[in-house]
């Protein structure tokens, strides 16, 4: 999460979407020493928001991964700032994001033995990781404020584009390159395993809402 009142901008962390990279890249080159954000422990950067309400969602990481919803509840920005900011989240392909969850997890569940279908299988049964509750965030609730989609998705393979788009909206120009964290959890994807069918399914039925928007948001973009 960052947040930025001098530039009226708001960025949802979801995860296994570039999201501590992207949270990076804002803290460093958005000129706000004001700015509200969780931690990046990855750069580590130390958060500024307050430490009772991350003591709140501390548990398996949750305090990097609020939705809109929640930073009104919490009172972290208010409804008016939500619908009037620049608010946004990343929207990633969701078969490849639970791709991402798997090698991700594999360097902890596998230690160091191939990873192969029958872990994903194993680990997540019903589409999403048994005992990962991040796993199992839809990307498409991040941006939800009493139900309603409130602010833009980013496509996942449209970041870099959208970074230009959203510095040249705030008239900043960026002194720091977007770091490219967790980038070496997937090195050789040409070898990557194969989702069968019946994988597909479960986790097509469980993510139907990001398959669907991240499909609507793939027609409008090809016109």
């Amino acid at each position: 999460m960052y947040i930025s009142h001098k530039y009226k901008t708001v960025f949802l962390r979801s995860p296994k979407t570039a999201s501590s990279s992207l949270s990076e890249y804002l803290i460093r080159n958005i000129p706000d020493p004001d700015a509200v954000y969780t931690p990046v422990e990855d750069a580590k950067i130390a958060g500024t928001l307050d430490q009772s309400i991350i003591n709140k969602y501390k548990r398996n990481f949750k305090y990097y991964h609020f939705t809109l919803q929640e930073l009104v509840n919490e009172k972290i920005i208010t409804e008016e700032q939500a619908q009037s900011y620049y608010v946004f989240s990343v929207l990633r392909e969701p078969l490849d994001r639970q791709k991402s969850f798997l090698y991700f997890y594999a360097r902890w569940k596998a230690r160091g033995k191939p990873v192969t279908l029958n872990h994903f299988k194993e680990w997540a049964p019903h589409g999403y990781f048994n005992g990962e509750p991040n796993s199992a965030m839809l990307q498409t609730d991040f941006l939800k404020l009493n139900g309603q989609i409130a602010g833009r998705f980013w496509l996942y393979e449209d970041i870099s584009k959208n970074l230009d788009k959203l510095f040249t909206i705030l008239n900043i120009k960026p002194t720091h390159d977007m770091p490219r964290h967790k980038s070496d959890f997937r090195k050789n994807r040409e070898n990557e395993i194969e989702f069968d069918q019946e994988t597909i399914s479960k986790i097509r039925s469980f993510f139907w809402n990001d398959f669907e928007m991240y499909r609507q948001m793939r027609l409008e973009r090809n016109g």
